[in-house]
Order: structure tokens, then sequence, then C-alpha cells
């Protein structure tokens, strides 16, 4: 199975993120900026390499400060979280969101795991629930 990891600029989170899917579930972590740029642009490659995963995480972590001094995931994340919901459907994307990182508006009713800092291992049990019930329907 492929996981697409949709990230800001937190690459500790990132990197532990991936060393977990890859070492502890054994699936491929999908990582755009490592893919080959082949001469795509970036929604290119993202269309490309997106649509051979069969499962999304996206982690909103506090990398933009707004006007009104609070912080938000970049907008290519949010961007992602949109492009991964139309092509693989809300039940194989997985949210994960860094304590104190702003929501965006449309935001509304959709489910997220919080963690605390670079603490991202605290929802690892949670991140294997959600892959692994793929995998038991046959992704």
């Amino acid at each position: 199975m492929k996981v697409f990891i949709s990230h800001g600029h937190n690459e500790v989170v990132k990197l532990k993120l991936k060393d977990f899917l890859q070492n502890r579930l054994k699936v491929e972590p999908v990582i755009l900026a490592e893919q080959p740029d082949r001469g795509m642009t970036v929604i290119e490659k993202l269309e490309t390499y997106g649509k051979d995963c069969q499962f999304a995480i996206i982690i909103l972590t506090a990398d933009d400060e707004t006007a009104y001094g609070g912080v938000r995931a970049r907008q290519n994340v949010i961007h992602e979280l949109g492009f991964f919901h139309g092509l693989l459907g809300r039940e194989r994307v997985l949210l994960l969101k860094q304590a104190g990182v702003e929501l965006f508006s449309n935001i509304s009713g959709l489910i997220y795991k919080e963690f605390e800092g670079d603490n991202i291992e605290a929802i690892f049990e949670e991140i294997r629930k959600a892959i692994e019930s793929l995998s038991a329907e046959g992704v």
C-alpha cells in the first residue's frame, strides 16, 4: 500500500511519520519532494504520484503566522487535503493537526487527530488503526 504524506515545513514530524509508516507499518510513504520531477509542474507531480496512493495523511503544522498572531498550516497542505478528498474520498484521508494550529472555515465537521508539538508518536496507534482498517477491506 502507498500512503501519501502531505506536510508543511516541520521536518521532524514528517520524518517521524515517514519512519513509522515505512518501518513499523510496512507501507510505502510517498512524499512529493522526494519524487522525480521529470519536467512536471507541482500540480502535475501531485496528480501523477497521488493517483498511485491508496491513502493520504495530511499534516497541519504551525508553519505560517496569520495577521492576527495565530498560526496556520501551509496553503499547499490545505490544497492537498481537498485534492485527496476528491481523489480518494474522505474515508481514505487522515487529517493530523498540531495543537494550536488554526483551522480553516470550511473544515467544520471533519474529524482530525491532534498532537502536541513534535510529539506525533502520541497518535501513532490511531494512524495504525486507520490504515489497517483499509487493509482489512482488501485495499
